[in-house]
């Protein structure tokens, strides 16, 4: 790997995504606006724009899908990049800061708070360092990695066999779920072979995301009592670590599958979701600021389910309905049950489309 490819992942993975995520900023609460929220809020339009660019063009363009695709993604991303970067020049222009925070501040915190962040950040720096040396693999690996690399090396899409090579008709079951088609876009883009970025790069995007979501749940539960807060995050660090007590667990995902789908889907997607109806439901109780940003964030968070898996798609249906009937209740406001409504329209479009294309 040469510096060169080392800038590229820089550039694709954080400096892309972290100015994309500029562009719902002024519509966010602005004691939420933190560089990790920006982070997020990037992958959280990226991955949907790719989905976007994706599934047109594996429905309707048979030779040289794959091709097509980056060139329709790279024209929908340099409009985002160029959308984010005009969104923060607007907002310096008018003596507005769309980042209000560092993602962490423990400069005035007890002496024990500290350690215990320090020992969050050991735990993490261990998880990172064992999913990059310490690489495993599992049967799943035989379809979604190695569709990355068929397509990115036969610029096709769920055209080929991924097991055997052998050509088959339009994989409907995976089509829809396009992760793997990304894994295969950013390693045509950055020059990295995608079974090394699936295994040994993207450990290093999704782990320390997932903790800046949990971060994020965290600073809402113990808004009252913040001297916990880092307990909680050791606590969640540990779980993780041993939380492999079977191949299914949510834990093994996180670690040992992070980068397909339905990893990214258990570990980010779902705890964005939570994250997300907190931040909506705070919203609605105090009344002080509109939270039109955030059920659009809610809207982007269902788009991006079914990038990693159609399985998510409905369980975040049922997820936001639950929460919002009951908030609905708690409130006496029909129109949170109406938002949510809307907010699930795209999880209705992919259940419908993944019918259609199945009859």
């Amino acid at each position: 790997m040469t510096i060169f490819t080392i800038v590229r992942l820089i550039v694709w993975l954080f400096v892309i995504p972290f100015c994309v995520g500029l562009i719902p900023m002024p519509w966010i609460p602005e004691d939420r606006r933190n560089p990790g929220v920006v982070l997020a809020a990037g992958y959280l339009i990226m991955l949907p724009l790719c989905w976007i660019a994706t599934v047109p063009c594996i429905l309707l363009v048979k030779y040289d899908s794959f091709l097509v695709m980056v060139r329709c993604f790279t024209v929908l991303m340099a409009a985002a990049v160029l959308f984010g970067i005009g969104v923060g020049l607007w907002a310096f222009r008018n003596g507005r800061r769309l980042i209000r925070k560092p993602v962490l501040d423990i400069g005035e915190t007890a002496l024990w708070e500290k350690i215990g962040w320090l020992l969050f950040f050991a735990l993490v720096g261990w998880q990172l360092y064992k999913a990059f040396t310490l690489t495993s693999f599992d049967g799943d690996d035989a379809e979604y990695v190695a569709q990355s690399l068929v397509t990115w090396q036969s610029n096709t899409m769920y055209l080929i066999l991924p097991y055997t090579g052998g050509t088959t008709s339009l994989d409907i079951r995976h089509s829809l779920a396009v992760l793997p088609i990304w894994i295969a876009y950013i390693g045509r883009m950055t020059g990295l072979h995608t079974t090394i970025l699936a295994h040994s790069i993207l450990p290093f995007v999704w782990i320390p995301l997932t903790y800046i979501v949990f971060y994020e749940i965290g600073i809402h539960l113990f808004k009252e009592k913040k001297e916990l807060l880092p307990g909680f995050m050791v606590l969640l660090a540990l779980v993780q670590m041993f939380g492999n007590v079977s191949i299914y667990t949510n834990e093994t995902f996180f670690l040992t599958r992070t980068w397909q789908g339905k990893a990214v889907a258990a570990s980010f997607v779902i705890p964005v979701t939570i994250w997300l109806l907190l931040w909506i439901f705070d919203r609605e109780e105090k009344r002080k600021e509109p939270s039109a940003g955030l059920w659009a964030l809610l809207v982007l968070a269902n788009m991006t389910a079914g990038v990693c898996t159609s399985m998510v798609v409905f369980l975040n249906a049922v997820l936001i309905g639950a929460a919002a009937f009951w908030l609905m209740i708690a409130e006496r406001k029909f129109s949170v049950l109406v938002k949510a409504g809307l907010a699930c329209v795209p999880n209705g479009i992919y259940m419908l489309l993944y019918l259609f294309l199945h009859i």
